[in-house]
């Protein structure tokens, strides 16, 4: 059996969240990448600083002088892109005083750090809701319905990410690397969704939410065993996922386990935005 808090395992799994979190925030209509020498950024330009990301540092041989220029790059781009963003930094970015630099620069620690979970497949058993409908993404109204719930239940800003799935209608349909589902109570309308994707040869779970008049019913807690079982179904040993505060109980019950945190960093002058 895999050893989940392996230093290769945890490398892997941090490997997988970044080209993720990059993929989602590329994919939009208007979305513009950046590549620095030690940055990758990814922007959809929606305002939802989730959405907009530099993801991770990986510098190497280069001056004191080179990462500066390139925290500074950063900074104009979103500047210029006019839109809220957020720093992520995992414990293997380089160099290792990489969040002193920030902090120097004016960004600021948004706490608590988000978990990074790992679980082996197939999961526990959990009894779940039987009176609950789960199903795989297979429409246009299926997609406006899954964009809905992720607005509402995100709290994303007045008409930012309205029509997130369905302007990405053939990534998302398609089930290759994203696998988006959606529940109901019986024959009820959508309800609550989310999502396996495969990134570095290994899936993960996303967008996770429910509306908050439909909390309660164990929606999140049937999506989540559908997904499992599809992600094992597809021959995979492990998944990976970053939780809130409010789901890290809820994947507990299903075998996941914390091997590190992320930490997010504001830049100066943002306001904080995250979904607890």
């Amino acid at each position: 059996m895999l050893d989940l808090h392996s230093t290769e395992i945890a490398h892997l799994a941090d490997r997988h969240t970044f080209a993720v979190q990059a993929w989602l925030s590329s994919r939009a209509p208007s979305a513009v990448s950046f590549d620095g020498r030690g940055i990758k950024v990814r922007s959809t330009g929606l305002g939802v600083p989730l959405l907009n990301l530099a993801l991770g540092a990986n510098f190497i041989d280069v001056t004191d002088e080179d990462i500066q220029l390139e925290i500074e790059a950063v900074k104009e781009f979103f500047a210029a892109r006019r839109v809220p963003w957020y720093w992520w930094i995992s414990p293997f970015s380089s160099p290792t005083n990489i969040v002193a630099r920030l902090e120097a620069s004016g960004a600021r620690y948004l706490p608590p750090a988000l978990p990074a979970m790992i679980a082996h497949l197939p999961p526990h058993k959990t009894e779940v809701n039987p009176n609950l409908r789960v199903w795989q993404a297979g429409t246009r109204a299926d997609l406006e319905a899954a964009s809905y719930i992720r607005h509402i239940a995100f709290k994303f800003p007045k008409g930012a990410g309205v029509s997130y799935f369905e302007d990405m209608a053939e990534d998302w349909l398609r089930g290759d690397p994203a696998h988006l589902y959606l529940a109901s109570v019986n024959d009820g309308p959508p309800a609550a969704i989310g999502a396996w994707i495969v990134a570095e040869g290994i899936p993960g779970i996303y967008v996770m939410a429910t509306l908050p008049e439909w909390r309660q019913h164990g929606l999140g807690k049937a999506i989540l065993q559908r997904l499992l079982a599809d992600a094992t179904a597809g021959g995979h040993q492990m998944i990976v996922l970053t939780a809130s505060n409010m789901g890290e109980p809820l994947y507990r019950q299903f075998g996941f386990e914390r091997v590190f945190g992320y930490l997010f960093y504001l830049p100066e002058g943002a306001e904080a935005y995250i979904d607890d």
